[in-house]
């Protein structure tokens, strides 16, 4: 058969049909493999999308060789068909991975305390602080190493936000994550209180400037545009005397 098209036209085409083939391949293997109902649905439905794509490339490179334009209705329809459901798949993986990855914070009942901005050089007073928390009964935020710390404190008002690298929770780098939960928690529940436990896992992940940069732009919007409570547990010894005289200026030690 005789090409009718100019060649970088046809190159394209190749290029589109084998990046399509590609893509079905690497989906097909993955079919029923990851023991998730909702991502194996996904892989199912962009197989599908992808599948009519192909085969809308298929029909142009024969309109390469002969019959111009005899499939044009069919590729316009396959090209629609496929386009609209990538975005749909990607649309739709993105609000998985929200779901499934960024913590939501529940509101819980408007109780105020009386904390504001705190740090406490001792990680062995932290089941004190909890105590105080207990008879408090108001709105906690903890940003911790350790949920299991916290399993005294009523379930109605508190949120555990678990720091790990593991993917469960809130990886250490991810500082910006963190400030975007806490800033949602006290905006949804004023008053409150956010613990943050692990500020040693924190700096071994992060430089101090940048832990600091997080901590006091965090004191400004929870202490004192929402009137919440921050409370901030490290251990002294990791800390080097200009690390402690900084955080001594923002936080009030309890």
């Amino acid at each position: 058969m005789e090409l009718i098209v100019p060649w970088p036209i046809f190159a394209v085409d190749v290029l589109l049909f084998l990046a399509i083939g590609y893509a079905v391949v690497f989906l097909m293997r993955r079919i029923n493999k990851c023991g998730d109902p909702q991502l194996d649905t996904l892989i199912k439905w962009s197989l599908i999308f992808l599948v009519i794509g192909e085969l809308g490339r298929i029909s142009d490179l024969i309109d390469d060789f002969c019959c111009a334009g005899s499939f044009e209705n069919f590729q316009y329809a396959t090209y629609f068909i496929s386009i609209f459901g990538v975005i749909y798949s990607v649309l739709h993986y993105i609000k998985l991975v929200e779901m499934r990855y960024l913590p939501r914070i529940r509101k819980v009942p408007e109780i105020q305390s009386s904390f504001k901005a705190h740090i406490v050089f001792s990680k062995n007073r932290l089941l004190d602080v909890i105590d105080v928390l207990k008879e408090g009964n108001f709105p906690v935020l903890a940003i911790t190493r350790s949920p299991d710390f916290y399993s005294g404190l009523s379930r109605d008002n508190l949120s555990l936000i678990w720091v790990t690298q593991s993917g469960n929770g809130v990886a250490p780098t991810a500082l910006h994550v963190l400030q975007g939960v806490i800033l949602d928690f006290v905006r949804e529940n004023p008053g409150s209180v956010v613990i943050i436990d692990c500020l040693e896992y924190l700096m071994l992940y992060n430089d101090f400037k940048s832990v600091f940069k997080f901590l006091s732009g965090l004191k400004d919007y929870v202490v004192i545009q929402h009137g919440a409570g921050l409370i901030i547990f490290v251990d002294e010894e990791v800390l080097t005397q200009q690390e402690k005289a900084l955080l001594l200026k923002e936080f009030e030690p309890l």
